[in-house]
C-alpha cells in the first residue's frame, strides 16, 4: 500500500476533457511538469455534469478529519473543470440549467475552503476552468460515426450542443470565479485567441471531434494554466519545490537513510511555510 504521507498532490477534477490520458493531454502534461515533486491525480469522469460532480466529490475528496488524522494525502491544488456537459441543450439528459450550474460550482469551491465544511482544506489552492468552445458539425459527425459503429441502434443522434449555449456556460464559470475570488482560466477565450477567431472552422484545429481537445488544444490550456498557477502562487513552481525523494547523486552512500530523511523533511517544511503564508493572506 502506498503511503499517503510521502508526497502531496494536485487533483484534476472534471469531465472527459480532464479524464483524457492521451499523449499531450492536460493530465499527461501536468504529470510531466510536476514529476517527482507532486502527484497529479486524475479525477476526470467522462459524461459528468456538475450535478454528478457534487455526488462524486463526496467520494474523491478526503474529509477534514481524515486529513488531520494523517489518513489522506494533502492536496496543494485542485482544478475544477466542468461545463461542457452541463451546456447540452435543454432536453438532453446531461443538461443542467445555467443558474444551477453556477450554484454547483460555488458549492464545490465552498466545500474546499469553507471552515464549516467537513471537506475543508485550507492549504488547497483552487483554480476554476471554463469549458472550451464546441464545433457543432464535427461534434454531430462524431456522434453519427459512433452510432453507426454500434449498429445504428435506436434513434439517430441529434445535435446536442450549440456554440452560443456553450459560451454562456464558459462565461458563467468565469463569473463564478470573479464572485468567489477564485483564480479562473478562461479556456474558451484562450482557444479563440489561439485560433484568431470564434469561427467554427478556425476552432476545429484544437478539437479532434468538435468537443474534446486534441494535443494542440491541450497545449494552449496547459500553458495558460501553468502561467496562472505561477502568477498566483510562485511557490508552486516545480523548480522551487523540493523533491521528497533525493536526486540519486545527492544520496550519502555511507548513510543513505539520513539523506532520505533530510529530503522528506525539507519537502514538508517547504509546503508548511507556504501554506501558512497563503492562509495569512486570506
Amino acid at each position: 500500500m502506498a503511503s499517503c504521507q510521502y508526497i502531496d498532490s494536485i487533483v484534476l477534477f472534471g469531465d472527459s476533457i480532464t479524464q483524457a490520458w492521451s499523449a499531450g493531454s492536460l493530465a499527461q502534461r501536468m504529470n510531466e511538469y510536476y514529476l517527482r515533486r507532486l502527484d497529479v491525480i486524475n479525477r476526470g469522469f467522462g459524461g459528468y455534469n456538475t450535478d454528478n460532480a457534487l455526488a462524486a466529490f463526496e467520494s474523491i475528496w478526503a474529509t477534514r478529519k481524515e486529513r488531520e488524522a494523517g489518513r489522506a494525502q494533502p492536496t496543494r491544488l485542485i482544478t475544477i473543470w466542468f461545463g461542457a456537459n452541463d451546456a447540452v441543450v435543454e432536453g438532453g439528459w446531461q443538461h443542467v440549467p445555467l443558474d444551477r450550474f453556477e450554484s454547483n460550482l460555488e458549492t464545490i469551491v465552498n466545500r474546499v475552503r469553507n471552515p464549516g465544511s467537513r471537506w475543508y482544506s485550507p492549504q488547497t489552492r483552487i483554480v476554476l476552468m471554463s469549458c472550451p468552445p464546441v464545433v457543432v458539425a464535427d461534434r454531430h459527425a462524431a456522434q453519427i460515426a459512433k452510432w453507426k459503429e454500434f449498429g445504428s441502434k435506436g434513434q439517430s443522434p441529434w445535435p446536442d450542443r450549440n456554440p452560443e449555449n456553450t459560451k454562456k456556460y464558459a462565461m458563467a464559470a468565469v463569473e463564478v470565479g470573479k464572485k468567489l475570488g477564485v483564480p479562473t482560466l478562461d479556456v474558451y477565450h484562450a482557444l479563440c485567441d489561439a485560433a484568431g477567431s470564434e469561427e467554427q472552422g478556425k476552432l476545429a484545429r484544437f478539437l479532434y471531434d468538435g468537443l474534446h481537445l486534441n494535443s494542440e488544444g491541450y497545449e494552449v490550456v496547459f500553458e495558460g494554466l501553468k502561467k496562472l498557477i505561477l502568477d498566483e502562487w510562485p511557490e508552486m513552481d516545480p523548480e522551487s519545490i523540493p523533491m521528497p525523494m533525493p536526486y540519486w547523486a545527492d544520496i550519502d552512500k555511507a548513510k543513505p537513510e539520513v539523506t532520505f530523511i533530510t529530503a522528506l523533511n525539507a519537502a514538508a517544511s517547504y509546503e508548511s511555510k507556504n501554506a501558512r503564508h497563503s492562509k495569512d493572506e486570506l
